[in-house]
């Protein structure tokens, strides 16, 4: 409407100052156009930017933690395990929280070879942790020791977080370290179950793998957040760490 009287105005001007006036505005309602344009594709793909955001940061987290300094972050500092306060995931606001993740509390890695995952463990549920890497569920979890939980967030992209868990099968290899040893379990167990299922990340689960440690990966189930879906992994065996023998398997 306005666009059709500015034409209008500059056939039919009646004086040089109508037809600068109409030009003019004709320029700067051109240049919003382009504007809203830019602001309309950034809007649309920023989700688009998150993910590959995240994917960068999820693996990269641990590459400059030293074993010393994980050690140091399991025994340090106040930690949460109050599953109520956890929040479903921020897409958008991953970029945005990027610094308030908290890399004090990074105590180890996770690699699945199978769906090529690699992301950083934190220890504690804490929202903006969950965002790049993984938590730990219980207080004071020791790899290779009784049953060690972690949650993450189901993701769409399977390339993202705990995205692709559905798809470990039994037989699976899952490898934790906190860079001093490598922890190796093998998969022997899948479960979708109701949300209020804790005793699944107790220790009481080593009874279920013959008396060995136990691993508890756990996910929101992808179509209804009443569920959660659990990978379980039995302890297999215990070896020096080295960054070739834990990204085995894993490509970019």
């Amino acid at each position: 409407m306005i666009l059709t009287y500015l034409l209008v105005l500059i056939l039919n001007y009646k004086n040089k100052k109508d037809l600068e006036v109409a030009v003019n505005l004709l320029i700067i309602m051109k240049k919003l156009g382009i504007l809203l344009i830019l602001v309309g594709v950034v809007f649309f793909s920023f989700p688009k930017i998150s993910e590959l955001f995240l994917l960068s940061k999820n693996q990269g987290i641990v590459d400059d933690v030293s074993s010393h300094e994980l050690a140091k972050n399991a025994n340090l500092g106040e930690k949460n395990f109050d599953q109520s306060k956890v929040k479903p995931i921020d897409i958008n606001g991953a970029i945005l929280n990027a610094k308030n993740a908290d890399m004090s509390k990074v105590v180890g890695q996770l690699t699945i070879p199978s769906i090529n995952k690699n992301i950083a463990i934190f220890d504690g549920l804490e929202n903006n942790n969950l965002m790049f890497g993984a938590c730990t569920m219980k207080p004071n979890q020791r790899m290779g020791l009784g049953n060690y939980a972690i949650a993450g967030h189901y993701m769409k992209n399977e390339k993202l977080l705990f995205g692709g868990l559905m798809n470990v099968r039994i037989g699976d290899k899952v490898k934790l370290t906190n860079k001093k040893n490598i922890y190796e379990y093998t998969v022997f167990k899948t479960l979708k179950v109701k949300n209020d299922r804790l005793d699944l990340i107790q220790d009481s689960m080593t009874s279920q793998a013959d008396g060995k440690a136990v691993v508890s990966l756990m996910s929101c189930y992808y179509d209804d957040s009443n569920y959660r879906y659990f990978v379980f992994g039995k302890f297999d065996k215990l070896y020096p760490y080295s960054a070739d023998q834990m990204l085995k398997g894993i490509h970019d």
